[in-house]
Parts: structure tokens; sequence; C-alpha cells
């Protein structure tokens, strides 16, 4: 199992290094270089606002179904044709909430067509994450790794050639929302056809007892993807509502928000596989331990590299990326990629408590990180505006994290690492130093990241964070399990 995690999670880095930094740098930066912070820092503050709502359109389908066809293939059909029919009346309730509460939260006049094609954005994209949900569960790895860059490829040839070959006005924050809707919709499209025409998941008539056990099931995780939603995409909405040029730091904040949206861009593919695959070792302890002390090696070690590298390099990072950029870009930009740390141990054992299904303690965790993130916010935005909403996204998910990792080895049979732990806060400490050591050279950021991560990659191994398991490899060359 431990191989089989490593190969797909190989293929799907593979695609995700090709495609969505592509997409992010090439793209996604160059709109709102383009457009300008302030009409970028507007869709990114809408954006985060219809996520609050998406209780109602997830209602924690995806991660529910995904356990539990991992579990048992025969329900995918059951779960198929009663998920879409329940979606429908979700997607009503989801609007009228959206448009009801929009003018409470500052939107009003023009906005609200931003926030009607948004609202549309955010019922494909939960359809597409259902439809490879169930791709996941079933097991089609591989194919699912497709589906996770089709929309930013669609993106990157319709966006890529009105930005760089097409004479004409360069896009603005219409025809960006309008690309973003239908490059979903493809996806929606495509993967509801790969399930019905290659898998063959058949319609079979909906059961109103299985509907009405589907959503007294998922309950629990409706609560964690919406309390996730509080404490983790409030601060752009905060911003928004708290100041009177509130757009305009919702945009430096997206800046910096884009570093920890490439991080969680892989950082949920470990995840979103590392979920079915323990689901399904549930009862064998010693392989579960396994797997899980592999992908927090495998992930974290990346990720710590990537956090103190950003940190440090904050200022050449952004003013290599963006037109715009003063301290408080720097600084904000600087806590955010510290924040991907806490994040990534949140997603990998917030997988790992939701394939055991023990949601209980998570939820009030979840609960208690909300009220945390609104009380610091709501302390910190007026006075450092959108450097104190990324100290409070750093010391929240800091809490959610240790949190996490506590709930989990004390609701499953598994033996909590204390060494693995240790291990990764002495990690950090050489990649913080390595780094601020690099920064007295005078050499270009790209060189310097590059170095700092040839020289400390290696570091992991060293001090077996990371283990070189010689039959493993040979396994994995030659294609056995």
């Amino acid at each position: 199992m431990k191989l089989e995690f490593a190969v797909n999670i190989l293929l799907l880095l593979l695609l995700n290094l090709l495609v969505k930094p592509l997409y992010i740098f090439g793209i996604d930066v160059q709109v709102q270089n383009s457009i300008g912070p302030e009409q970028y820092g507007l869709f990114f503050s809408i954006f985060n606002y219809t996520l609050l709502f998406q209780i109602v359109l997830e209602y924690g389908i995806t991660n529910y179904i995904k356990r539990e066809i991992s579990i048992d293939r025969s329900l995918v059909s059951p779960y198929f044709s009663g998920i879409l029919l329940l979606k429908s009346g979700l997607a009503l309730i989801y609007f009228l909430l959206v448009f009801g509460f929009a003018p409470l939260f500052g939107y009003k006049h023009q906005e609200l067509w931003i926030v009607w094609y948004v609202a549309v954005i955010q019922l494909l994209l939960t359809m597409v994450s259902f439809l490879r949900g169930c791709i996941v569960g079933l097991g089609w790895y591989k194919t699912d790794s497709i589906f996770s860059v089709l929309d930013k490829l669609v993106m990157i040839l319709v966006l890529g050639w009105k930005l760089y070959m097409h004479e004409g006005e360069r896009p603005d924050l219409h025809d960006f929302v309008l690309v973003y809707m239908w490059s979903v919709a493809v996806t929606a499209f495509a993967s509801f056809c790969f399930l019905v025409f290659k898998v063959g998941v058949k319609w079979v008539r909906p059961d109103r007892v299985l509907l009405k056990n589907l959503l007294v099931a998922t309950t629990p995780f409706a609560l964690v993807t919406f309390l996730m939603a509080v404490y983790g995409r409030l601060d752009a909405v905060l911003l928004h509502m708290l100041l009177p040029d509130g757009d305009y730091y919702a945009g430096i904040y997206a800046a910096g928000y884009r570093m920890l949206d490439v991080y969680m861009m892989f950082a949920l593919l470990f995840s979103n596989l590392l979920l079915p695959m323990l689901s399904s070792l549930m009862h064998d302890v010693k392989n579960a331990a396994r797997l899980i002390d592999f992908a927090v090696g495998a992930l974290m070690t990346l990720t710590i590299v990537a956090a103190t590298g950003g940190f440090v390099f904050r200022r050449e990072i952004t003013e290599l990326l963006y037109h715009h950029g003063d301290d408080n870009w720097y600084d904000t930009v600087g806590i955010l990629f510290l924040t991907i740390i806490p994040v990534g141990l949140s997603l990998l054992y917030g997988a790992a408590i939701l394939s055991i299904g023990k949601l209980r303690k998570q939820n009030i965790l979840f609960l208690i990180g909300g009220a945390v993130s609104i009380i610091i916010n709501m302390l910190l935005i007026p006075v450092y505006k959108s450097l104190g909403a990324a100290i409070s996204a750093l010391s929240v998910n800091a809490f959610i994290a240790i949190s996490q990792v506590i709930i989990f080895y004390r609701e499953s049979d598994l033996e909590r690492n204390n060494k693995k732990f240790f291990l990764l806060a002495l990690y950090l400490i050489v990649c913080l130093m390595t780094f601020f050591l690099i920064s007295r050279l005078s050499i270009p950021v790209i060189w310097s990241l590059v170095t700092g991560a040839v020289l400390l990659l290696p570091a992991s191994v060293i001090l077996r964070i990371n283990k070189l398991d010689i039959q493993q490899i040979k396994a994995l060359i030659s294609g056995r399990n």
C-alpha cells in the first residue's frame, strides 16, 4: 500500500507540477497584475464569501462517499444517482442563502453579478469534487490525476491566448470569471462522462430511505466542511467588511494567499489519496501506521523547505511576481508562506481523522477555531490590515494542526511517533538557518531557493525523517507492489 501511494502521488505531482504552476504564475498572477489588486481583491473576497455557504452544496458528501465507496464499491451507483438528485435541491437553497446574505457582507449593485458567477463556479466545483470522489473511491487514481488539472489546462489555453497572443484588450475581471466558470463546467462534464460511459456507473432510482440516511450520515462531514471554511476563508471577507479600502488589502492578502493556494493544490493530492487508502486499512494498524508515517515525512519535508525559503526571501519573491509592493505586501506574503506548515500537517491528519469516521471532537475543534479566527481578525485587521489577517491565519492554523494530531492518535489505535515530530521541529530550525545564510550571498533569488532545496532535501534523509528503502525503490522501478 505504501508503494501504491508513492506511485500515484508521483503521477499526481508530475501532472500538477506541469500544469498548476503554469496556471498560477503564468495566468492568475498576470490577471491580478492586469486588473489591479483592488479588482482582484473584490473577486477574492467574493470567492471566499461564497465558500462560507458551501456546506449546503457539499454537505460533507465528497469525503463521505470517498470513504464509503473505497470500502464497498457496489455503493457507487446508488450514491451517484441519489446525490445528483440531492444536489439539485441543495443548489436552490445555496443560491437563496448567497444572495440573501450578500448585502449584509457589503456586496451590492454591480458586485452582485460577480457573486452570481462565482456562486455558479462553486456549484460546479462541488460537482467536480463529488464526481472525482467517486473516481478515487473506485480506485481510478491515475484517471483522477488528469481531472485534477483539466480545468486549469482550459484556463491556460483560453486566458493565455488573451494575455499573450491576442492584440486587443487584456482580459478584465468579467473575462476571468467567465473563463473560470466554463473551465470547471468542462471538467464536470468530462468526469460525468467517464463515470457513465467508461466505468459503467448506472442510474438507479433514488431510494428515499437512502437519501435520508445519507443526509444523517454526512452531517458530521458537512460540519467539518463548513467550519473549515469559517476559520480558513473568512479573512478576506472581513478585510472587505472592516476596512474602507478593504478590497485593496484583500488583493494584497490574495497575493500572499496565492502561495498558500499553490501549496494546497499539492498537499490536497496527498490528503485526498491518503483518505481512501487509510479507510481501506482501518483494521490493519501496522500498515496504516507505516502509510501515515510515510505521507507525513514526504509532505512535511517539502512543506518546511518551501515555507522557510519563501519566508526568508519574501521581498524578492513578491517583487519578482507583482507590479505592486511595499513592506505590508512583503510581510503578508512571508507570514502566509509560514502558514503552509500547519496547513500541511492539518490536511494530513484531518484526512486521517475522516478515515476513521470519528468527527465529533474534530467538529468541536473547528468550531473553536472559527470563533478564535473571527476574534483575532476583528482585533488585528483594523490595525495591521492584511498583515493582521495573515497573523491570524498562521495562529489559528497552528492551533488546529496540533489539535488534530492529538485528536487522531487519541481516537485511533495507532501510537504517536513523537520522534518524528521532534525531527520535523529540528528540520524547521535547520532550514531557517540555512536559508538565512544563503540570503547573505549575492545570488539571484531563484538560485538561492534552488541551492537551499538541493542542500536541505537530502538532509531529511540524514535526519531519518524520510528513509531510503532500496527494496522499495527497486519495486517501484519494476512496477511491483
